[in-house]
């Protein structure tokens, strides 16, 4: 914009919602020459519903010593309603967002629309996950209310490790080296927040967080990480004060900044969510305030199995039982489980357990919800169980024999089509029987997520325990899975959803030349609990929850290419309903598509309605806008296939959403060119299996 004196090339967001009070947030990026430390931004909020137009106005400023980023805490709001907001500086004005407050929690709600996501690595692909929850919601007539994001939202990592530079689909990741102090952890946000994706589910609904272990690196706890090496790196409280600040200069989360008494402790608080009488989400802390080592326990027992075959690798894994082999894997198992029962390790802390009992006690009612959000898997998920798989349509059973098999073919099953045919090498074929043994001796190889912490999760779910039927969400895994909860007396506590990554790799990443079906059958034959999982797509959750039904679907998308403002490409994997009573129970996805639920309901009868929010009539008032899409969308099929478009010149055309480009805004991609400034590129490139 000329004249400008800058730009918001990072959009908009808002965060931490509660019945009468709102997070907005933004980022004012001045033109290079300017020279000023601070600029006064204008923020503007109003009423989207109702005949008036009533505006509430303030500023705030938008300061270096912040990296320019703005934060109001706007309280005095009407719950319930609807609001949009904008923020301006001189010329400049940023796109338009719009959020909706909760009720107060001793008033009836009837429903909430919301999306979970975790473990979003730039490297690994598009960020397709972020726009499609929009698109999908939106197709259902169910607006998101607020989104969940349950940690690694960004990656610590440089351009050279996790992805390595032949496994990069979107390449130019900023900064290029792996972030330890706070420049590089700011530059890192804001590489992430100029993506357009990004940017159209944040306008469109609060964001809840809280973090995990990426944010600041790989498998942190209290006093340290495995990522993070003092003798190179300085001081772990250095590295971990300097990723908080970052982590809440760039989010919409409620905090106060006391640069007077700069520690960690105020910023890393667990939190509760009330939605009407309808729910409560509590959001808990597992990483930096009390966990205890998790010693990088996996790759040394994988090492101990090792050793055990060592010697024996001739030996089919059907001449282990009764034996040598047997006895010392049964030992191996006894040390791994006394370490995982030790009553000293910690996720939570005493304090924190506590607060998690009296919330699920207090003011609980039967049927009012009670929502727990967090990054890791709590179902003790063992090591999956390849030997005792059921009969599919292919045989599995001779899949895994011929892994165990020098020179035997297999394929790798993450390549399009049926894979490519390779030999079994003897590194993969000992690595494999590793997994065959932690498997059949229920060895646990997982010492990061809950399965760590076997005492703590007990008190986890003890804590549980009240008149709200409770629902658990995770993340963490890259892989998707959902089960029951018991405790120790076996009777169900809740239950958990946990979700695939919005990029990551998953297991299929580790075990290419495994069928995913396989895979994860090979987990539910060692996890009775378990009841779905998917272990090699990308993702989120979309959550419709009512008065006596929680329903979630289970979305996959194409991470290889930009959406470019469409669904197209996301996929409803598997849906599951919940009732009061924690019983759990597969459903079918939803209707996407007009036409499919007119026909539902016409079968349905008149008196019915597919979605509580669509009646009948409403539903026909539609049918000559869905022949008209119809008509539209056939037209542009015949006229694309006359044209094709490179893949920079579909980039430059891309639309995110009408909300951002309202008032005649620039992508960011433009202000930021205009400004000599580098936007992320889109990624156009394609990597099957990602």
């Amino acid at each position: 914009m000329a004249g400008a004196v800058g730009h918001f090339l990072h959009g908009v967001a808002s965060g931490d919602p509660l019945a009468d009070a709102i997070v907005l947030w933004t980022r004012f990026t001045p033109r290079p020459s300017s020279e000023k430390a601070s600029h006064n931004v204008r923020w503007l909020l109003w009423v989207l519903e109702g005949p008036e137009r009533r505006e509430r106005t303030g500023e705030a400023a938008a300061a270096e010593e912040f990296d320019f980023t703005v934060k109001v805490d706007v309280s005095g709001l009407q719950p319930g309603t609807r609001y949009a907001y904008r923020f301006e500086c001189g010329q400049a004005k940023s796109p338009q967002g719009e959020f909706r407050l909760p009720l107060p929690a001793t008033e009836p709600m009837a429903t909430l629309s919301y999306a979970v996501f975790s473990c979003a690595n730039r490297g690994f692909g598009n960020f397709r996950a972020y726009a499609a929850a929009v698109e999908r919601s939106r197709e259902l007539s169910a607006p998101l209310d607020f989104w969940l994001h349950l940690g690694d939202y960004i990656y610590e990592y440089g351009d050279t490790r996790y992805p390595e530079p032949s496994e990069t689909v979107v390449p130019g990741l900023q900064p290029r080296e792996e972030l330890v102090n706070l420049q590089q952890y700011r530059q890192r946000h804001a590489h992430y927040r100029l993506d357009p994706e990004l940017q159209r589910l944040s306008a469109s609904a609060p964001m809840i967080s809280i973090w995990d272990d990426h944010e600041v690196a790989n498998d942190d706890f209290k006093d340290g990480a495995e990522n993070h090496h003092s003798e190179t790196q300085g001081a772990f409280e250095a590295r971990k004060l300097a990723a908080l600040r970052a982590y809440h200069e760039w989010l919409p989360t409620r905090v106060d900044f006391d640069l007077a008494n700069f520690s960690a402790a105020s910023w890393m608080r667990w939190r509760r969510f009330d939605f009407g009488s309808l729910a409560t989400l509590l959001m808990l802390e597992t990483r930096l305030l009390a966990r205890t080592s998790q010693a990088a326990r996996t790759e040394s027992v994988r090492a101990e199995i090792a050793a055990v075959l060592n010697g024996a690798w001739a030996l089919s894994p059907s001449a282990w039982p009764g034996g040598r082999i047997e006895k010392k894997m049964r030992k191996v198992q006894s040390a791994v489980e006394a370490e995982r029962l030790d009553p000293r390790k910690r996720m939570l802390g005493d304090t924190q357990l506590a607060w998690i009992a009296a919330q699920a006690k207090a003011e609980g009612r039967p049927g009012k919800w009670l929502l727990i959000g967090q990054p890791q898997v709590v179902q003790e998920l063992m090591s999956p169980n390849f030997q005792d798989l059921p009969s599919g349509g292919t045989d599995w059973a001779e899949i895994v024999r011929n892994l165990t098999k020098r020179g035997a073919l297999y394929r790798n099953y993450t390549e399009s089509g049926e894979g490519e045919a390779d030999f079994v090498s003897s590194e993969l074929r000992n690595a494999f029987l590793v997994d065959l043994a932690a498997g059949r001796f229920r060895i646990q190889l997982n010492f990061d997520s809950w399965t760590g912490y076997v005492a703590e999760r007990q008190g986890l779910l003890q804590s549980l325990r009240g008149p709200s039927p409770a629902i658990i969400y995770g993340g963490d895994s890259h892989n998707a899975w959902t089960g029951l909860l018991r405790g120790g007396d076996g009777k169900r506590v809740a239950v958990e959803f946990d979700g695939m990554s919005v990029t990551s790799p998953g297991l299929e990443s580790q075990r290419p030349f495994l069928p995913p079906q396989l895979e994860a059958a090979a987990w539910k034959a060692a996890n009775p609990d378990l009841a779905w999982a998917d272990t090699s797509r990308r993702g989120f959750m979309l959550v419709q929850l009512g008065l006596d039904n929680h329903r979630l679907e289970y979305m996959a998308v194409d991470v290889s290419t930009p959406s470019r403002g469409t669904r197209e490409g996301a996929s409803c994997l598997a849906g599951f309903d919940v009732g009061r009573d924690l019983q759990l129970s597969p459903t079918s996805c939803r209707t996407a598509s007009w036409s499919a639920a007119l026909h539902a309901s016409l079968a349905a009868g008149a008196s019915g309605s597919v979605e509580p929010s669509m009646p009948f009539s409403r539903l026909l008032s539609w049918v000559p806008l869905a022949l008209l899409a119809l008509l539209t969308a056939l037209l542009g099929f015949l006229l694309g296939r006359r044209s094709s478009s490179s893949c920079s010149s579909r980039s430059s055309s891309r639309l995110f959403g009408s909300g951002l480009r309202a008032g005649g805004y620039k992508r960011p991609s433009e202000e930021a060119e205009a400004d000599g400034l580098q936007a992320p590129p889109m990624g156009c490139s394609r990597r099957d299996g990602i």
